[in-house]
Parts: C-alpha cells; sequence; structure tokens
C-alpha cells in the first residue's frame, strides 16, 4: 500500500519549514510594543490603559488594555530592586509581643517551644474553670476577653 500523495492545496505536515514559519512569534520589521508603550509612558506616566491603547491605535499598533496593563506594572518592578525582609523603620515583632506579654499571669504564658501546655498550667486553669461554672463558660469570657483585648 503506498502512502497518500501530497496535493499543493493539503496543509504541511507537522515540523515542515512552512509550518515553523507560520509558529515564529514575531517578524522583523513589526514595531516593539512593549517599547511603544513604555515609551509612551515615560512621557506620560500618569496615562490610563485605555488612553494609552488609544494613541498605540493612532501609531498604527493593535494593543489591549490588559496588555498595557501588564506591561505597566512589569516596567514598575524592573525599576525598583526589590527588598527583601521587613521594611525599614517598622517595629520588632518580638519586643511588641514581648511588652503583650508581660501583663498577663503564669498560667496564661503562650506555649512553650514544643506547644504543649504544662501540667502545672492545666491546674490552675482547671480552677480558674470551677470559680466560673463551667467550661462552655470559660470560653465565653475568654471570647469576651479577645474581644477586649483587640
Amino acid at each position: 500500500m503506498c502512502p497518500p500523495t501530497e496535493t499543493p492545496d493539503s496543509n504541511p505536515s507537522p515540523g515542515t519549514t512552512e509550518q515553523k514559519e507560520q509558529q515564529m512569534a514575531k517578524k522583523k520589521g513589526e514595531p516593539n510594543k512593549s517599547l511603544a508603550i513604555r515609551e509612551y509612558l515615560s512621557a506620560n506616566p500618569g496615562a490610563k490603559p485605555k488612553e494609552i491603547v488609544a494613541e498605540m491605535e493612532k501609531q498604527g499598533i493593535t494593543v489591549s488594555a490588559q496588555f498595557v496593563s501588564t506591561v505597566k506594572t512589569n516596567s514598575k518592578k524592573s525599576s525598583s530592586p526589590k527588598r527583601r525582609g521587613r521594611p525599614a523603620g517598622s517595629k520588632n515583632k518580638t519586643a511588641t509581643k514581648a511588652k503583650a506579654t508581660a501583663g498577663r499571669s503564669s498560667w496564661a504564658s503562650p506555649a512553650k517551644a514544643s506547644d504543649s501546655v504544662s501540667i502545672d498550667s492545666l491546674l490552675r486553669l482547671k480552677k480558674v474553670v470551677e470559680e466560673i461554672g463551667s467550661i462552655e463558660e470559660a470560653k465565653s469570657a475568654l471570647n469576651t476577653l479577645e474581644k477586649l483585648a483587640k
């Protein structure tokens, strides 16, 4: 059985030179859309995406407002180097946490590094629950206390 012969108007098989030319991202001579948007933004920093789209269409460049927004955002990202860590001047979280826990009694101290509550703390907590009346009432009191602390 012979393989079918290719006619001139049939589609080229995958991987042929003709198809690779069709898949190329950009042909030489087309304007660089991103560069044109960045140049317009440097001249008009307060321009909105729709204004930029209208201006690009006047120049014969077809772009969407979403594409303009993406270029605008990416140009802002690249212009300032990303600094890792906490911003300068922000408060030290450990110092703030130490101040917040300073007024607590020993039974209400935060969990240890092992995330377990000591038996001593549980026994003191049991006495507090007995004084309040029930676990449900103690939970309600803790919820109220939490709201007051915020």
